[in-house]
C-alpha cells in the first residue's frame, strides 16, 4: 500500500512539474494579427508562443510577391521573388506595362513602354491641375511605335493587383479632353487598327488608394 501511495506521490509531483514547465510558456493558437504590407491592411490568424508571433511561411512569401515550393523528395523549401516595383512618390504598386511585339519567327517580345505618373493617392498624394494631355506634351513624352492591332499588357506583382482597373483613349476635341473607355481583356488593351498617335490613360483602384499613369503609342 504505501508502495502505491508513493508511486501515486511521484507520478501528481511529475505531472506537476510538466504544468509547471507549459505554465510558463504562453502559446495560443487563436490569436490574430493585423498586418500592414506594401501598404494594405489585413488581419490574419497567427501563432503566440512565448511572446513571439509566428505566421505560416507560405503567407509571408505569397504576400511579398513570392511563390513558395516544397519539394518532399529533398525535403526543401523555395521561395521565388518576382519583380516588385513601387512608385517613387505615393509608394503604391506599379504596374508593368509592355508592347506584346510579334517577330517575323513568331516568337513575342515584351517591349517596356514607359509610365508618366498621374494624380494619385496612396501613402502619399499627387494632385496636378494640368490636364493629361498637358502632362504629357509638356513632359515630352515620346509614342512608343507599334503595330496595328497589337496588344499591351499590363501586369501587378502577384498578390498586389488592384481591385478595379481602367484605361481610355484621351482626345481633345474643341479644347476639352474626351476620354473613350478602352475594354479590357485579362489585363490586356487591344489597340486600333488605324495609324496615329493615341494617349492611353490608365487608372487603377485599391482599398487604399489608387493610382493613374500614362502613355502613349504610335500606331505605323
Amino acid at each position: 500500500m504505501k508502495k502505491i501511495i508513493a508511486a501515486g506521490a511521484l507520478g501528481l509531483l511529475a505531472l506537476m512539474s510538466i504544468l509547471a514547465y507549459a505554465l510558463s510558456f504562453s502559446l495560443d493558437f487563436l490569436s490574430s494579427q493585423k498586418f500592414v504590407i506594401n501598404g494594405r491592411q489585413m488581419e490574419f490568424p497567427v501563432i503566440d508562443y512565448n511572446g513571439h508571433v509566428y505566421v505560416p511561411l507560405r503567407f509571408v512569401a505569397e504576400n511579398m510577391a513570392s511563390d513558395v515550393g516544397y519539394n518532399a523528395s529533398t525535403g526543401i523549401t523555395s521561395i521565388d521573388q518576382h519583380s516588385v516595383r513601387f512608385d517613387d512618390v505615393v509608394a503604391a504598386p506599379k504596374p508593368e506595362v509592355v508592347y506584346e511585339k510579334r517577330l517575323g519567327n513568331g516568337s513575342v517580345w515584351m517591349q517596356d513602354i514607359p509610365l508618366l505618373q498621374g494624380n494619385s493617392c496612396w501613402a502619399g498624394c499627387i494632385q496636378d491641375p494640368r490636364s493629361d494631355l498637358t502632362m504629357l506634351k509638356q513632359a515630352e513624352y515620346p509614342a512608343v511605335d507599334v503595330k496595328p492591332g497589337a496588344y499591351i499588357g499590363i501586369r501587378y506583382p502577384k498578390g498586389m493587383e488592384p481591385k478595379r482597373m481602367e484605361s481610355s483613349f484621351i482626345t481633345n476635341v474643341g479644347g476639352k479632353e474626351k476620354f473613350m473607355v478602352i475594354n479590357m481583356d485579362q489585363g490586356r488593351i487591344r489597340l486600333p487598327g488605324e495609324p496615329g498617335i493615341y494617349s492611353i490613360l490608365l487608372r487603377s483602384y485599391w482599398d487604399q488608394g489608387d493610382t493613374t499613369y500614362l502613355f502613349a503609342v504610335k500606331i505605323s
